[in-house]
């Protein structure tokens, strides 16, 4: 990745394998989250389908456990082969609550977490 896109970053992403769906209304799609912060999310998707840029999607992260997910409502604002970037528009309680503990759980340093929310609510 170029260091110019790096240090526009102002979230810090946590890189994982988990299972998503997305769903557009037109149809639900398969991928994987490569990685996800409380921002946004970076997919690989699988199969032959490729989102529009400015498409709005609902993306559900699946846990461990196969009831719990993080479900964020976003738009697709970047698609690269078979990678798809979705910036989070909006996340329920629930969600973001899991969210902020995956990050938690995966910084180095506590204070990041911090720095991440007073940028979310600045946005």
């Amino acid at each position: 990745m170029p260091e110019a896109h790096r240090e526009r970053r102002r979230f810090h992403r946590i890189i994982t394998d988990k299972p998503v769906v997305l769903d557009t209304g037109d149809g639900q799609y398969q991928g994987k989250t490569l990685d996800i912060s409380l921002r946004g999310l970076l997919l690989q998707l699988t199969g032959d389908w490729r989102p529009e840029v400015g498409c709005e999607v609902i993306a559900r992260v699946m846990l461990d456990n196969d009831d719990c997910c993080i479900e964020a409502r976003g738009m697709i604002v970047h698609v690269e082969g078979e990678h798809a970037g979705i910036q989070v528009t909006r996340m329920d309680v629930d969600s973001a609550s899991r969210l902020r503990r995956m990050v938690e759980l995966n910084l180095i340093e506590p204070g990041d977490l911090e720095r991440d929310i007073i940028e979310l609510i600045k946005a």
